[in-house]
């Protein structure tokens, strides 16, 4: 029997692909960590200037940015036709850090991350096939509609990311997990109108209640989860209590009536609770069970049992 023409290989020769399509690179500042995360901005021929302010290239809405903070200037070397972007710190108040080293001047490479106040972007050099992936992962990033914060689906893909960074450069990280206290009871007494009134204000307590650098999502339900990059233990219990006596005492009014709701809070750490994403939730999520079992409207940091 012959062969089927649906089973065949279409063969090509090599001079038909595009290979000037395949060598164009594009050079772009991705934000791994800050307020806009999932944003790029693509780097052009010439001098970009970086900070708050509003005449600068590329802003960023970080307070603790100077408002002419930073600048990438474009370089093009005939001789070997290779192209170069340098970063050079314009005197900033909290100066500018490349994988986690001040500079004042530094030669970016592809990959490198780039701390500018609370914010983290990383260079990079895209072809025009990564261009359009980098999109595809953009659209990935979405928010919760009820609470403005990102969908846990999100939070996981960016921590995922900084997990790596956290590896490679030997950065601590606090993982919170996060859920309201006899939340039903909200529902059953005030409708479900004030319940979701209730988690509204709430995602955005937790988002007020953090760090630029901070990402908070909702986790599902009345659960929230955060992630704390480059944060001790010490620290995560600071943000936590935080969280939690902003949401004890906020009182939650819609249509004359108010509810008043608690939050009980369970902390991992990175690398002492884990490595791995799962890992790290299901040790927060332990230590949330423990909270919970102690009482409620508390915190519990996960002990260092495995």
């Amino acid at each position: 029997m012959s062969q089927s023409f649906f089973d065949r290989t279409i063969t090509t020769e090599r001079s038909e692909v595009d290979s000037q399509k395949l060598r164009r690179h594009h050079a772009s500042l991705v934000v791994m960590q800050g307020a806009e995360i999932g944003r790029d901005f693509r780097l052009r021929r010439g001098t970009m200037v970086i900070g708050r302010g509003l005449d600068v290239d590329i802003r960023l809405p970080d307070d603790m940015a100077s408002r002419r903070h930073a600048r990438v200037e474009f370089s093009w070397n005939p001789i070997n036709e290779t192209v170069s972007f340098v970063i050079t710190d314009l005197d900033s108040t909290n100066h500018t850090y490349v994988n986690s080293r001040r500079v004042d001047r530094s030669e970016l490479k592809s990959g490198d991350t780039i701390q500018i106040g609370d914010t983290v972007l990383k260079f990079v050099l895209l072809d025009d096939i990564e261009v359009k992936f980098h999109a595809e992962v953009r659209n990935r990033i979405s928010f919760d509609q009820l609470t403005g914060l990102l969908t846990k689906e999100s939070l996981y893909f960016t921590l995922e990311v900084e997990l790596k960074r956290c590896l490679q450069y030997t950065v601590p990280l606090a993982v919170l997990m996060m859920d309201l206290d006899y939340f039903k009871q909200v529902n059953d007494t005030h409708g479900h109108l004030m319940g979701s009134h209730v988690l509204t204000e709430v995602g955005g307590i937790i988002a007020r209640s953090i760090r630029g650098a901070d990402i908070a999502a909702r986790y599902g339900g009345e659960e929230f989860v955060a992630y704390l990059p480059e944060t001790d233990g010490a620290g995560a219990m600071q943000v936590a209590e935080r969280i939690r006596g902003n949401v004890e005492s906020a009182g939650f009014t819609l249509d004359g009536r108010t509810a008043n709701v608690t939050i009980s809070v369970g902390i991992s750490l990175f690398p002492a609770h884990g490595r791995a994403l799962r890992e790290l939730v299901a040790r927060a999520d332990r230590a949330l069970y423990r909270a919970k079992e102690e009482g409620r409207n508390r915190i519990c940091l996960e002990d260092d049992r495995p």
